[in-house]
């Protein structure tokens, strides 16, 4: 937290700084200023949390100084420093949203109260902003047309914005650990590890892959990887690929740095768990003949084994078994490629020689059908009622996984080629739907009231989905609305 102590004698600035060093507040930065000009200078380079502010000081008296520095700050805490005398003057600070006021000589318990209220604000107000940039993330990042414009998107001086994808090679089993167990853990780690300026997202990609995004220094990122390394997480990460990109320019570059690195996470296969790899690592492991295509291929007959595609599966079977190189790709990823078969399919130990491997792949397709790790045909009609039930609560792919015991990528797969719409958008749909009727039955309910109703906590977010729903704002279909009723029109 930045405190600014702006007064004209020096006796005030020391006293109130001991009282704050000894206070039992978080690490602060006291900052100063001997008059008013100074301190709007100070408040134009150093946006404070809190400011102690003198009502008569010199070239600028406190209550214009104020004035002009909320330009550079409007969410700074005002507190005027006044004497009994100046008083009544100090009440009228009210109006240029002063939060609180001192009356000298100062009484230390009533700072300490001011102290403690202020850095319940301050992180109130970092938990706000940090919820802000997730939801601007995640809209972005499941909506590409998205404008690309806000403070949270610009990077600070020496910033830069990081992307971790966690990839469950086996993601099409019912296996929900990842979800249940280390997103909670990772989120309150991310909670407590952000400074001031420092943002992150956590949210699920329309794939039902899980994204991290953070805004962060240098230092910082690093120190996340390292997190993601530590044996804390590991037990989480046995069966996950990390793939990363960093980008030093804006949210832009690393969106499009992302949508490449998706492309390649066949290759999570053959990749070591519960590590991150930077597209550099990756280019160095495409250079192997075929290497791409053997793990495409791999994917490929995974997902045919867990729906029970026998002929996908045998299509795949004959591409591996063609592919020039096989027994030098197989030599190259046999131990991390043996556990990943092992986890995806109950694969038994992969033979040493490429030509028994084929051959186990093949023997091994009878077993598709002991499994029934596939969603039951009617599981669409099902994912739908739910939808128009719950679609006010949480109904994001990983909860819908959850709740019909499901890997979010394999029910954001069969979704989409069930019901010909992406589970993401039929859920905007149903919600959009659902806010016009609301609005319909009562066209003078207020737009932030309707954005919760519906399962929305950003009205901002609300408003862009319903424009591109509808072509129009929801305060402009409510317009509509009242026009339609002074017309004797049916809405």
């Amino acid at each position: 937290m930045i405190i600014l102590i702006a007064d004209d004698e020096n006796l005030v600035r020391l006293g109130l700084k001991k009282i704050i060093k000894d206070s039992q507040l978080d690490p602060v930065e006291i900052v100063e200023a001997r008059n008013g000009r100074e301190m709007v200078g100070v408040c134009q380079n150093t946006a404070p949390d809190l400011a102690f502010v003198d009502i008569k000081m010199p070239l600028l008296d406190g209550l214009e100084a104020i004035r002009a520095a909320k330009e550079f700050c409007p969410h700074t805490l005002w507190v005027m420093l006044t004497g009994f005398s100046e008083f009544k003057f100090a009440q009228n600070a009210i109006s240029l949203g002063v939060k609180d006021y001192l009356i000298k000589p100062f009484e230390p318990e009533k700072i300490q109260e001011i102290l403690l209220d202020a850095q319940q604000h301050v992180q109130q107000k970092h938990i706000d902003s940090n919820h802000l940039f997730e939801l601007q993330v995640s809209h972005l990042f499941n909506t590409p047309q998205t404008a690309r414009e806000s403070e949270y998107f610009r990077l600070s001086e020496g910033q830069v914005f990081t992307a971790f994808h966690f990839y469950e090679c086996f993601a099409a089993k019912r296996n929900q650990s990842l979800y249940s167990t280390l997103l909670p853990q990772l989120r309150q780690w991310l909670s407590a590890w952000r400074a001031p300026g420092d943002y992150f997202a956590l949210f699920s990609l329309q794939s039902g892959l899980i994204c991290l995004v953070i805004r962060a220094s240098k230092a910082q990122a690093k120190r996340i990887l390292r997190y993601l390394e530590s044996p804390a997480l590991a037990p989480h990460l046995t069966s996950t690929a990390l793939l990363c990109c960093q980008s030093q320019k804006d949210i832009r570059d690393l969106f499009v740095q992302s949508n490449a690195l998706s492309e390649l996470l066949p290759l999570a296969l053959c990749l070591q768990k519960g590590r991150p790899y930077f597209p550099e690592e990756l280019k160095a492991l495409l250079q192997k003949e075929n290497a791409f295509s053997f793990a495409k291929f791999l994917d490929c007959l995974i997902q045919a084994y867990i729906e029970k595609d026998e002929i996908r599966y045998q299509k795949y079977l004959e591409k591996i078994r063609g592919l020039p190189n096989g027994q030098g790709l197989l030599d190259g990823f046999y131990p991390i490629l043996s556990k990943s078969l092992s986890q995806a399919m109950d694969f038994p130990e992969v033979p040493a020689k490429y030509g028994d491997f084929c051959q186990k792949l093949h023997s091994h397709s009878q077993n598709m059908y002991a499994k029934s790790n596939a969603a039951p045909p009617d599981i669409i009609g099902q994912v739908k009622d739910y939808i128009n039930i719950n679609y006010a609560n949480d109904v994001s792919i990983i909860s819908l996984a959850e709740a019909f015991n499901l890997a979010p990528t394999y029910l954001s797969k069969i979704f989409h080629e069930r019901a010909g719409i992406k589970l993401i958008d039929y859920v905007m749909e149903v919600r959009i739907k659902n806010a016009k009727r609301l609005m319909t039955e009562n066209p003078s309910i207020l737009i932030k009231n309707v954005a919760l109703l519906v399962g929305y906590y950003s009205t901002r977010h609300f408003k862009d989905v319903f424009q591109k729903q509808t072509g129009m704002l929801p305060s402009e279909f409510q317009k509509q609305l009242k026009n339609s009723a002074r017309n004797g029109d049916c809405p």
